[in-house]
């Protein structure tokens, strides 16, 4: 028998997810949906800056989402062990001591995290799981736990159909002080990445004019110990260039991440003995290395730690969280 076109519960769901979402983000920023069919994509959310109650400005900063709507929450309360630095070796856990999280349980195929890892970690990739019935959004950065979690404790993931992914119930767009921090955050990966690459280029630089071979030594010197006449006025002229490409990066503005701040810091102070020309060159030149050993040193930061931020993980946990939402350590007695 014949009958009308119909519209199956699955599209239901979808629709009201993406209405909770858009509910529970700032109401400046704005979300479009990406592409029908999805192939891993759903949503793009662009960030905007709230000038006033009438105008607010594009930071040029995205999020891609992947939306997954659950009837039933999964939550199970997990014992977690710190775990060596994963970006230097593989999962080793120290059992002396752990945490209890809770997390939510969630089941993934593994073609939908192969796909997302293929895409590399520079624009973050979260993954939203929205409860329907309490109109919750649970969130959690799959570029990350792919990179710091099933890689290094899993490498052969992709032999299993699927993987299950325990999202911590406190990354929940309800709670704003971590939200806004982490999703802030995801926002500004390309413009990190993007800084990160310029300090490094331009710390190669300053060593290659400084006649050095890099920026761990405190002052340039040959191969006997001597210490190498160099042009005042050009090197002035160089590092007032740099300056100028990386003082107004957008960075700068996140306060959350405190080196951060302490760089821009750092950068300010060296501009102003460059322009009052009020310290002695041999200094100036000390401050210069000390300046752009500090910057290159963000990007091993980030990825030794920051990338580790709002993850199911020790180390996540207690440093990513305020204290007032951290669990208790508790000591594994044998």
């Amino acid at each position: 028998m014949a009958h009308r076109k119909q519209r199956v519960f699955q599209h239901i769901m979808e629709d009201d997810s993406y209405k909770i979402i858009k509910d529970l983000i700032p109401k400046e920023w704005v979300i479009r949906e990406f592409n029908r069919p999805d192939y891993g994509i759903d949503l793009v959310i662009e960030l905007f800056d709230k000038i006033n109650d009438k105008v607010s400005e594009t930071l040029g900063e995205f999020l891609f989402i992947q939306v997954k709507s659950i009837q039933e929450l999964n939550i199970k309360k997990e014992k977690t062990f710190a775990v060596n630095n994963v970006a230097k070796g593989y999962w080793e856990e120290d059992k002396s001591e752990f945490i209890e999280i809770e997390v939510i349980k969630y089941l993934i195929d593994t073609n939908t995290i192969f796909s997302i890892q293929s895409l590399g970690s520079s624009v973050s990739v979260l993954l939203f799981l929205v409860d329907i019935k309490t109109k919750s959004v649970f969130f959690i950065c799959l570029n990350d736990y792919i990179d710091k979690i099933i890689l290094p404790k899993t490498p052969d993931y992709a032999k299993s159909d699927t993987i299950t992914l325990n999202v911590p119930i406190i990354n929940n767009l309800k709670n704003t002080e971590v939200c806004n921090a982490a999703l802030c955050l995801y926002g500004k990966r390309a413009k990190l990445l993007a800084a990160f690459s310029r300090f490094s280029y331009q710390g190669h630089e300053l060593a290659y004019l400084l006649n050095f071979r890099n920026l761990s030594k405190d002052f340039p010197c040959d191969e006997k110990g001597y210490i190498i006449d160099i042009s005042s006025n050009k090197i002035v002229l160089q590092v007032n260039y740099f300056i100028e490409q990386i003082e107004n990066l957008d960075i700068w503005g996140y306060q959350e991440w405190q080196p951060l701040p302490l760089a821009k810091q750092l950068i300010l102070t060296l501009k102003n003995h460059l322009i009052n020309n009020d310290i002695e060159f041999n200094i100036l030149i000390t401050e210069i290395i000390s300046t752009w050993r500090n910057l290159t040193h963000l990007g091993c930061m980030y990825e030794d730690l920051i990338r580790e931020w709002f993850l199911p993980k020790f180390i996540s946990v207690m440093v990513s969280y305020p204290k007032s939402q951290q669990p208790k350590i508790i000591k594994n007695i044998k």
